[in-house]
């Protein structure tokens, strides 16, 4: 059985606000060992959620994991998201669809936050 990711974004209507999360799609690619991870959005762009598990799922992938980049536990996350994927469910009763957590507060984004303040306030002192 294949497995899938899907890095889902906002999406914007500005091309280049897209392509962190293209770039992120390949690192995550790149540190899972080559295994497929697509880029999706929400809004404004695509491809969109649905497109994206119907790319996967045409690809063969049997497993397909969702995971919402997104810092709060908002609307997307609480309601959107999931709506769509009873939908894809619904669509694809053969796929398992999971739904990871968002990114949250992590004390890992704290430490990159840390480091793009110390690029531009270089005395900020880091413990």
């Amino acid at each position: 059985m294949g497995t899938g990711i899907i890095l889902l974004g906002h999406g914007s209507r500005i091309p280049e606000a897209n392509e962190h999360l293209k770039l992120l799609a390949a690192q995550v690619r790149e540190l899972l060992g080559g295994i497929r991870v697509e880029p999706c959005y929400m809004m404004r762009t695509h491809p969109d959620l649905m497109e994206g598990i119907t790319m996967l799922v045409e690809a063969g992938l049997q497993k397909i994991i969702v995971v919402p980049m997104f810092f709060c536990n908002g609307l997307h996350v609480q309601r959107d998201i999931p709506e769509q994927l009873e939908i894809a469910r619904k669509r694809f009763p053969d796929i398992e669809l999971i739904y990871g957590t968002n990114l949250g507060a992590d004390r890992r984004i704290a430490e990159v936050i840390v480091e793009r303040i110390q690029e531009v306030a270089p005395g900020v002192v880091y413990t």
